[in-house]
């Protein structure tokens, strides 16, 4: 057993809903979601349900989504359980469970080498960015072994049914939800600012728009008279489109797929406006002035096309899937010291990346989902010292999809994101002097702080309290004070008062300064408690996919033997890729075959 002082300083308290979210994952038998914005702290409270299942004697897996974060996890676990043989999988690493306490490993990996807890061990599985384990590959990491399940995300949201058919059934459920309004009033996240930047299509590309979407009006009258067809929220709208695409070789199918031909279309058009890329030279003062500045774009191309603008104003660069790790690491090293003002990418710091504190987010282009958004805006709204207001800037092509005040196909996280803002405003093309005095926002006059529990401190002469009303409240807002007396209680009397979870929770997730008595009759106890049914849980309820019926389905796509999709190599204009046969989604363009064959793709068929 690693004890709980062996903790690093770091890692002494938890964040109030940490704790609280922990117990409702303990509450449901430790089989759990837990759904919490990015920035918020879901690392720490994984670290502190890993601590405890070492404790217990369990072997753990984490399985993470990129080869980056598996070196991120590494080192954290290593901070935090110094004692433990932290082992990796992937990325050139090799170690397998019999030779580590805690495993590492990529969703491919785990995935390919199923790293089974040791006979007779038990274990622990924590899924980060669980909600891309519901591929038709990558659910094979999802490994039924380890009975005890943590999936970590910031929105269990996928354009498929794998959250009803693969997510739910393997995790049980969704035990807790952390959004970015409690956050915000909890002062664990920023409140940001945000502006709304209003351009103009140019001539050639209005006309584009309109006859593209001609095409998508048109594709959209067919799918809204299927019966089935979900149509009051444009996600699940959407959602049930690329369901029919995939899945119905019918006229229904044809019909979602020349929508979401024409979709992909229209996004192009406005995510490739010329004057988005202009008015990016108009934010050159405020991009100065901010703690570190991240660009948002879709595509390398219009990542280049932000840096090319911007380049003789600021100091920027550009990351892209294709950058070295070394150079990657150096950019954002350069960026969180501050040397660099700006970084640009093209959606590879949506997910996975430890990205620096930076406090002036600009996307060029409209989000793909929900989630892509959240996970932006929490790259933002990371908590920020006094003096450091988070501001949020969305360039949007007026008249569009992408226009806020358009109703038809519009995004509900804007309305989200309008209802946690400090304010918001649209601005227009001559409106830049006023936009430039809006963004000079320096936070609020208060902030506010976090909810901190621990370190919990024993005092050995404390007299235990009895279990009044006040009382029971003060343990169970885990008052130091109090639970220093407690450690001397009945356990029977706070087993049954305080209740279970709550007693383990607060004695075995945060930092004690050393093992009490309690903590080893605690343990004993709940060790011998018979298991629960996992039907008589109370989980949280999940929007499911409604989906229209199947007319004619499509036959399955032929594997290759080892079960995985393969992939072909494709030209782009003057450049090369290689591209999933499955789903259609390419690798970074580069301008000889040789070196595309040496890249991989990351496709929704992979999770």
């Amino acid at each position: 057993m690693v004890p709980p002082t062996e903790s690093p300083a770091i890692h002494r308290f938890l964040y109030r809903w940490q704790l609280d979210a922990l117990e409702a994952w303990l509450a449901v038998g430790r089989r759990g979601v837990i759904e919490a914005v990015t920035g918020s702290g879901k690392t720490n409270l994984a670290m502190a349900a890993v601590t405890d299942a070492h404790r217990r004697g369990l072997f753990v897996l984490v399985v993470v989504p990129s080869r980056v974060l598996i070196e991120q996890w590494h080192e954290r676990l290593t901070e935090t359980l110094p004692n433990c043989v932290i082992g990796r999988l992937g990325d050139n690493h090799t170690d397998k469970p019999p030779d580590c306490d805690i495993l590492i490993t990529t969703r491919h990996s785990a995935a390919s080498h199923q790293p089974k807890p040791p006979p007779g061990e038990g274990g622990l599985l924590v899924a980060d960015e669980c909600h891309g384990f519901g591929g038709g590959v990558l659910r094979r990491s999802l490994i039924s072994e380890y009975t005890e399940r943590l999936g970590l995300t910031a929105t269990l949201e996928r354009s498929d049914d794998a959250v009803d058919k693969i997510l739910l059934p393997f995790f049980g459920g969704v035990c807790f939800r952390y959004r970015f309004a409690a956050a915000i009033n909890d002062g664990v996240c920023a409140q940001p600012r945000v502006a709304f930047v209003s351009v103009p299509l140019s001539k050639e590309e209005r006309q584009d728009y309109v006859t593209t979407e001609a095409k998508l009006v048109d594709a959209r009258r067919t799918l809204r008279s299927i019966p089935g067809m979900p149509i009051d929220h444009f996600g699940e709208f959407l959602a049930a489109t690329n369901h029919l695409a995939a899945n119905d070789a019918g006229p229904h199918g044809r019909a979602a797929n020349e929508y979401l031909k024409a979709f992909a279309k229209r996004r192009e058009i406005v995510a490739t406006s010329t004057a988005k890329y202009e008015a990016l030279g108009n934010f050159a003062n405020s991009i100065s002035a901010a703690a570190g500045a991240l660009i948002f774009t879709e595509t390398v191309r219009a990542a280049n096309h932000a840096v090319n603008r911007l380049d003789p104003f600021v100091s920027i660069e550009v990351i892209t899937g294709s950058t070295p790790k070394g150079e990657r690491e150096k950019i954002l090293g350069n960026l969180r010291n501050g040397t660099l003002d700006a970084v640009a990418a093209p959606r590879v710091l949506d997910e996975g990346v430890d990205v620096p504190d930076a406090n002036l987010g600009i996307v060029v282009s409209a989000s793909r989902t929900r989630r892509q958004m959240i996970q932006r805006m929490g790259r933002i709204l990371r908590r920020k010292a006094e003096g450091s207001g988070a501001k949020f800037v969305i360039i949007f092509a007026r008249d569009t999809a992408e226009d806020p005040t358009a109703s038809e196909d519009r995004d509900g996280f804007l309305d989200e994101i309008e209802e946690i803002s400090e304010s918001s405003a649209v601005f227009h093309p001559n409106d830049f002097n006023k936009l430039e005095g809006f963004l000079d926002y320096s936070g609020p006059e208060v902030i506010i702080e976090p909810d901190r529990v621990g370190p919990m401190l024993v005092d050995e002469t404390a007299k235990a309290p009895s279990l009044t009303k006040a009382t029971i409240a003060k343990l169970r807002s885990t008052d130091p004070a109090m639970w220093a007396a407690a450690v001397n209680g009945d356990v029977d009397e706070l087993w049954d008062t305080l209740g279970k979870h709550a007693l383990y929770a607060r004695l075995s997730y945060l930092h004690w300064e050393s093992v009490t008595p309690l903590h080893e009759k605690v343990w004993s106890r709940f060790a011998d408690e018979p298991p629960v049914e996992t039907d008589e849980f109370d989980y949280l309820e999940v929007d499911k996919l409604e989906t229209p019926k199947i007319e004619k389905p499509k036959p399955k796509p032929k594997r290759l033997s080892t079960g995985e999709l393969p992939v072909m190599l494709a030209q782009v204009g003057k450049e090369w890729v290689v591209k999933c046969s499955g789903c259609g989604t390419a690798s970074a363009p580069t301008p000889y075959k040789w070196q595309a064959l040496d890249q991989t793709v990351e496709c929704d068929c992979w999770g």
